[in-house]
């Protein structure tokens, strides 16, 4: 009888963990749909201690922070949504955190081998390196070099060369800002005229 029990705890801690969680989350929206905000956000800090990779849990925490005037906090939330891939977070963050600057330290990441995936409904990926203020991006087979300019903290932008220009349909000028930096890989927001992209850049080497 011990060892049965020995074996069904981490079953029943672990069924445990998901309904905790759940339940917060219920709660936190029925917290929502009541307009009492302060518990909403309490009840979803909750669920995010079980579950902290949860992208609706932070979206709605981003979405009630923001509300509550607790712009910089807010949009922090919305940039973990989005990194966990959140499609709600990604228009909110595009409305509201248009001027959001965390201003991250991205020294590691400006030489170095990386991969890219932008963040749309094809997760399109390619890879790129970075050297002596350049980058090569390759993508279908095609190289294309550029020069990339460091503005301040955690933004940059990126100027193809002649040759590549040439290659580039309808080039736009854009700069493109670090949102988020977890261990080797750091989430962006593009941004090009009116329009924002979001993605992952992971260094390899």
């Amino acid at each position: 009888m011990k060892m049965i029990l020995f074996f069904l705890f981490p079953v029943l801690f672990f069924t445990q963990q998901k309904e905790d969680w759940t339940v917060s989350m219920q709660v936190a929206m029925k917290n929502i749909q009541n307009k009492d905000f302060s518990n909403a956000i309490k009840n979803l800090d909750k669920s995010l201690k079980i579950y902290p990779k949860n992208p609706s849990a932070l979206y709605f925490k981003g979405y009630l922070q923001i509300i509550d005037g607790q712009t910089d906090d807010g949009c922090l939330s919305l940039t973990n949504a989005i990194f966990y891939n959140s499609n709600s977070g990604k228009k909110l963050f595009a409305e509201k955190c248009i001027n959001y600057d965390p201003k991250l330290n991205v020294e590691k990441f400006k030489t170095g081998n990386f991969t890219l995936q932008i963040l749309n409904d094809d997760f399109t990926t390619y890879n790129f390196t970075r050297k002596n203020n350049m980058q090569y991006e390759t993508f279908e087979g095609k190289t294309y070099p550029g020069k990339i300019i460091w503005l301040k903290n955690g933004d940059y932008t990126l100027i193809p060369d002649d040759e590549a220009e040439k290659e580039i349909i309808d080039y736009k000028n854009f700069f493109t800002r670090v949102l988020k930096i977890e261990g080797n890989q750091y989430l962006y927001e593009k941004i090009e005229e009116n329009q924002i992209q979001f993605g992952i850049i992971k260094k390899t080497e």
